[in-house]
């Protein structure tokens, strides 16, 4: 006779419509209530596990302007019924055009890559993803479903450092007033700013000034006042429209929606410039940095001149090297989004890979398990490492590409800032799950692995900051990524 099955099946655990998974008795403990800390609590409840979020803030902070999210952000979106409806509500899919500096058209206008007619199944399909997103409603959306699963946030706790105990099996969060915040996993989510590098990497490891600022401006077109141009657009807008303008050493990407205009310029730092969203700059300032300003898209102009008071916010872009190891030696610590890789604002996907994290890392701990959160964590960094320094250098050579004048960005009926299906097709939920144990394979035992998450046939080389800003210096532009493997559409 067989041996019999004696495992006692428990009821489903449904909750807000959200089918969680069997409970794996680990507490995975984030600190930090950003996007991608955010998403990673809900990924980890549904998987199973144990949650809790620290906050530095005193609530989670509504700054920020627009962010694009393709399909490999929202494979699991439809786990969370509640949420998916209010998505729904909240994202938008913009018509994309490139512009002169006056404001005409440099190409006809197109939809986002994935959306195009005869290209590769994105990684969400049969879902229409809209990708476009402001970072506020993002963010309100995920605390809201965090809440309706009752994950328990503690806001005004600043983590100054992080320890692990292996004899015990856990890690410490260590606050700034004393207090000791412990899991079986922590998740270091505390951006560019975090204190982790010390376990992760053995020092602090300090960002990098590249030299440029992003003037990032979004707010509602009621503050719209005298503003001919942009009210007339607006009478006759039906699609949203995204419009980037490009130039030497400069370039913007303007929004406009129904109900809010946005606009990002990235351009030399004058030395005005923080890592903050409470510094702010005035109109006159921004308007102050764009060359022959007379000569812009006057709906441009009205948007920077009509800017709310304290709307205006000069972010100084810093930047690290890739950074292979995001895990304390006991793999108890782990860093995601900014915390492991920061991204430039021109790779296009620096919220999204954060959110990818988020994904991997909670299948990695319930395949993993309690008994070997180590390996989960450690087989988490392997799955992402390359791709993230991929895009993280995509970010650079996109850069280099629309800093030059609009009729070389678009000679031959180019369209900028190409992203290639490797990144829109993934699904980083059902890669760690089919690499999961090779990866661990190769951790263990040294077994053979290759990551498929790339451009096929892509040749993984690393690289450094200092030799692309050096390619910066020289003002010449050549594609020297982008053909390194596949990066088509179909």
């Amino acid at each position: 006779m067989g041996s019999v099955d004696t495992t006692i099946l428990q009821d489903n655990v449904i909750v807000d419509g959200v089918l969680r998974y069997p409970p794996t008795g680990i507490k995975v403990l984030v600190v930090g209530a950003g996007l991608g800390g955010l998403l990673t609590a809900l990924e980890c409840w549904r998987k199973g596990h144990t949650v809790q979020i620290l906050e530095k803030g005193g609530c989670i902070s509504e700054a920020g302007d627009f962010i694009g999210l393709g399909p490999n952000v929202y494979v699991t979106i439809r786990e969370y019924p509640t949420m998916f409806q209010e998505w729904n509500k909240i994202t938008y899919d913009p018509e994309i055009g490139v512009c002169f500096q006056d404001g005409s058209l440099a190409t006809s206008k197109y939809s986002w890559e994935h959306e195009l007619e005869g290209v590769a199944k994105h990684a969400a399909w049969p879902l229409r993803v809209k990708p476009v997103g402001f970072r506020r409603d993002i963010a309100l959306m995920y605390l809201s479903q965090c809440e309706r699963l009752g994950i328990p946030i503690t806001y005004g706790v600043n983590i100054i450092k992080y320890s692990e105990d292996p004899e015990r099996g856990i890690a410490t969060a260590h606050a700034d007033d004393g207090r000791l915040f412990t899991g079986d996993v922590v998740v270091a989510a505390d951006g560019i700013g975090t204190k982790s590098h010390g376990i992760t990497m053995g020092k602090p490891v300090r960002a990098t000034d590249t030299g440029y600022c992003a003037d990032r401006i979004c707010y509602s077109t009621k503050h719209l006042k005298d503003a001919p141009a942009l009210k007339e657009m607006l009478a006759t807008l039906k699609r949203p429209q995204l419009r980037l303008f490009t130039g030497t050493k400069i370039h913007a990407v303007f929004l406009v929606t129904q109900d809010r205009v946005c606009v990002l310029i990235t351009h030399k730092d004058d030395g005005t410039a923080s890592e903050s969203w409470a510094e702010n700059v005035t109109p006159e300032q921004v308007a102050s940095a764009l060359p022959d300003q007379d000569k812009w898209d006057p709906k441009v102009i009205e948007a920077v001149r009509n800017t709310p008071s304290g709307g205006i916010v000069r972010w100084k872009l810093c930047w690290r090297n890739p950074q292979p190891k995001w895990t304390s030696d006991n793999g108890q610590v782990v860093q995601i989004g900014d915390a492991a890789h920061s991204l430039l604002p021109t790779s296009g996907n620096g919220a999204a890979m954060a959110l990818e994290d988020a994904t991997s890392l909670a299948e990695c701990l319930r395949l993993g398990g309690k008994a070997d959160v180590a390996s989960a964590t450690k087989v988490h960094e392997l799955l992402r490492y390359q791709r993230t320094s991929l895009i993280q250098h995509m970010g650079f050579v996109n850069r280099r590409e629309i800093h030059r004048d609009t009729s070389e960005v678009v000679k031959g009926g180019s369209r900028p800032l190409h992203f290639g299906k490797w990144i829109w097709t993934h699904n980083p939920e059902r890669y760690a799950a089919e690499k999961f144990e090779a990866a661990r394979a190769h951790i263990d035992k040294g077994a053979p692995f290759e990551n498929t998450n790339l451009p096929a046939g892509h040749v993984f080389e690393d690289w450094t900051m200092e030799e692309e800003l050096e390619k910066e210096k020289s003002g010449v532009f050549m594609q020297d990524l982008k053909t390194n493997g596949d990066w088509g559409l179909v």
